[in-house]
């Protein structure tokens, strides 16, 4: 895996790296950066490659030289003058106590000399109060300070935030630049290539499901809607199983099923779907449900699925019976 602060952009983020490279040796760098695209395409890490360049003291190259005193306290998570901001925990906001310590950072003078870097991820995570806050260093941003935001929604970002701000855009990259990263890392190709088609061929996501385990988990929930399906397993039974894992996960994986059960039913063409491994259950539920009932429940799910990442506080016991009590309902019509 890379280094927990790289110092490198990813192999396929080198068009956007040299772009900024070159605005930064002729001094057209934005003191605000906005690094927007999909997620699991290595954002973060290239933030963070461009904050250790910038604070580096002897950069070899285009990249953060990793010898110097300022690259050594950015590996170590003690450089003064990098300040990383996020949510207190996953799908909480960054507040507005959180944005007023960037904005005091921003007016401190350097400690080690040179500039000072702030990474805000996800930037969408601020709160209204937050956004606003910060505008005010946007504007007028302390002498040799950046500010560099990740996002991947930034349709949820206020107008007036991104407008401050120099975009670059991310984007999945190509199979065969993805694969190669991923082979570095995993050795079966059959597992790489199917982690790949389950995180939309963003590499990052699909690591992360490496390493988590991912497919055995799914493994086990496929071989379990059998059992819902014949009346052995009930919906509350099979949630109390699984209420308590990663459902933005799982509720992508059911959704991504009832997709592709439409294109089977509405094209008769397995190569239109994604999921190539469970084409059985697919064709089940094609065959059972009509496509307008089966988006219908898609779109359901990924309402659901939302409301998660947002932060929602949902009963996930009840809201995993509904799933599979839907799903049952399907079959059974």
């Amino acid at each position: 895996m890379e280094s927990s602060f790289p110092l490198k952009p990813l192999p396929w983020q080198d068009a956007q790296w040299q772009l900024l490279m070159q605005r930064l040796r002729n001094d057209m760098l934005a003191h605000a950066l906005l690094l927007k695209g999909v997620p699991g395409v290595g954002k973060s890490n290239f933030a963070k490659a461009l904050a250790a360049c910038l604070l580096c003291h002897q950069p070899g190259g285009e990249h953060a030289c990793g010898q110097c005193k300022s690259c050594e306290l950015v590996r170590a998570g003690t450089h003064p003058d990098l300040l990383e901001v996020e949510p207190e925990s996953s799908g909480k906001p960054i507040k507005i106590d959180q944005v007023r310590r960037v904005n005091d950072f921003a007016r401190k003078t350097a400690q080690q000399g040179g500039c000072r870097a702030i990474i805000m991820n996800p930037a969408e995570a601020m709160n209204i109060n937050a956004a606003s806050a910060l505008l005010k260093s946007l504007e007028e941003p302390g002498g040799d300070t950046f500010f560099i935001l990740v996002s991947a929604r930034i349709g949820d970002m206020l107008p007036t935030i991104r407008s401050r701000c120099q975009m670059s855009s991310f984007a999945v990259p190509e199979p065969a630049q993805a694969r190669a990263w991923l082979a570095r890392r995993i050795a079966d190709p059959l597992v790489l290539e199917q982690l790949l088609v389950l995180a939309s061929g963003a590499p990052i996501t699909a690591m992360a499901m490496f390493d988590s385990d991912t497919l055995a988990l799914r493994g086990r929930l496929i071989n379990a809607l059998p059992e819902l399906f014949r009346g052995r397993l009930t919906p509350v039974e099979l949630a109390k199983e699984w209420h308590a894992g990663n459902l933005v996960e799982l509720l992508a994986w059911v959704s991504n099923w009832l997709d592709d059960a439409v294109k089977l039913q509405l094209t008769a063409d397995e190569s239109f779907v994604t999921n190539q491994d469970q084409l059985r259950m697919l064709s089940y539920l094609a065959g059972k449900a009509s496509a307008a009932d089966l988006l219908g429940l898609r779109d359901s799910i990924m309402n659901q699925r939302q409301q998660l990442r947002d932060g929602a506080n949902l009963n996930t016991q009840m809201l995993m019976e509904g799933v599979f009590s839907n799903l049952l309902e399907l079959v059974l019509r």
